[in-house]
């Protein structure tokens, strides 16, 4: 009798479950190809996710492919894989002020960003989908948004686009943190 339970409850344990710190987990590169600030957002969700991971105990590392390749070819899995399917982001100036004394101006601005994204969890052996998570962070800052120098006749003004760049990677950076305590399962409030 103990036989057979031995031979019954085998299998049961090697059923895969939620993940568990120390497991290892591939984050697949990300299919679609973006340019701009989209690549900038793709990324940050990206490489952030896989830190994550790793602080919450993963054993967590960025793969050279992405689902398709995985269907295509053999490889040794890990025991999940994660993949960021789709992710969008945005970043407008919501309002704003411009200071100057007639020879050197500027301009500061309230910068709001959001990143959202869908990140599935996969089964590392059978690449069935455990999990799928549907994720949005926004962020907000006051920043410079430009800088100018002129007279009486003439002004050169530049906008300073790296302060919106600033706020989608943090924004990424919410997301991936909060990809990575969905895996964890760890829940939120």
């Amino acid at each position: 009798m103990l036989l057979v339970l031995a031979f019954v409850a085998a299998p049961l344990f090697a059923i895969t479950g939620n993940p568990v710190r120390g497991n290892r987990i591939g984050v697949l590169r990300i299919a679609d190809r973006y340019d701009g600030p989209a690549a900038t957002v793709a990324e940050n969700v990206q490489s952030g996710l896989c830190r994550e991971l790793r602080n919450f105990g993963f054993d967590a590392f960025e793969t050279d492919v992405t689902y398709d390749d995985l269907r295509r070819f053999e490889r040794d899995a890990p025991s999940y894989y994660v993949e960021i399917v789709r992710g969008d982001g945005w970043s407008r100036e919501a309002g704003g002020v411009d200071l100057g004394n007639g020879v050197v101006g500027g301009s500061v601005g309230v910068i709001v960003s959001g990143v959202a994204a869908e990140v599935r969890l996969y089964d590392g052996r059978s690449l069935e989908v455990i999990r799928s998570f549907d994720l949005r962070h926004r962020s907000t800052s006051v920043a410079p948004t430009g800088v100018g120098i002129g007279g009486r006749w003439s002004w050169l003004w530049v906008g300073l686009p790296f302060f919106r760049y600033g706020e989608y990677r943090n924004a990424a950076r919410e997301v991936a943190h909060d990809a990575a305590k969905q895996i964890a399962g760890v829940t939120q409030r």
